[in-house]
């Protein structure tokens, strides 16, 4: 079994007490205060101890939360560079943007995007991103889905996966869509 010293600070009050129940007690069994304050700390419940060490748990963890938020606030999550390509690639995805879906600049924590919007709730979906390139593939892939369901809504087609909506499409729609990526490619000034 571990055991631990204490150190107690007592007003003085506390100390004239513990100096009278010393007095009190050394004709008794020869305590004196240290032992006296031993024998308090010993006698405790087991009941008292555990709230204690909850208290304990509990400063702890906020100490921890504490420290783990100064460190997140201190790190930055994007560089300059992919601040620059995430903020083009959005720019350039703007024609696609709505109440339900939306891209914004979130400073040093990169770029969110934000997707699915009921009210009163808010959005449902939020994605954060510090890569131009997860960006961009990210929008891509949204206006890609889009754009396959519209093409094929109310025909057979729209109970396939994309890629097989794609493969069934006319050449020149086919074309089209590819024509678009290098489009956005393009506006962002980036290749991949």
């Amino acid at each position: 079994m571990d055991s631990y010293n204490l150190s107690y600070t007592l007003d003085p009050e506390q100390c004239k007490t513990l100096s009278g129940l010393a007095r009190r007690c050394r004709d008794i069994n020869g305590w004196g205060p240290q032992e006296l304050l031993q024998y308090a700390a010993t006698a405790n419940s087991q009941a008292e101890i555990d709230l204690k060490l909850d208290f304990l748990q509990d400063a702890v963890a906020h100490l921890e939360t504490v420290e783990h938020m100064q460190a997140e606030k201190d790190r930055v999550r994007i560089t300059e560079e992919e601040r620059a390509v995430c903020s083009r690639i959005a720019d350039a995805f703007a024609e696609m943007y709505s109440l339900d879906l939306m891209v914004l600049d979130a400073g040093q924590y990169g770029f969110v995007k934000l997707q699915d919007y009921s009210y009163p709730f808010g959005f449902e979906e939020a994605g954060i991103f510090t890569s131009g390139r997860d960006l961009f593939d990210d929008l891509w892939g949204e206006w890609y889905s889009l754009r396959l369901l519209a093409l094929t809504k109310g025909t057979p087609l729209a109970d396939l996966d994309y890629q097989d909506m794609f493969r069934c499409l006319p050449e020149n729609q086919q074309k089209e869509i590819l024509d678009k990526r290098e489009y956005f490619l393009g506006l962002s000034g980036i290749s991949l």
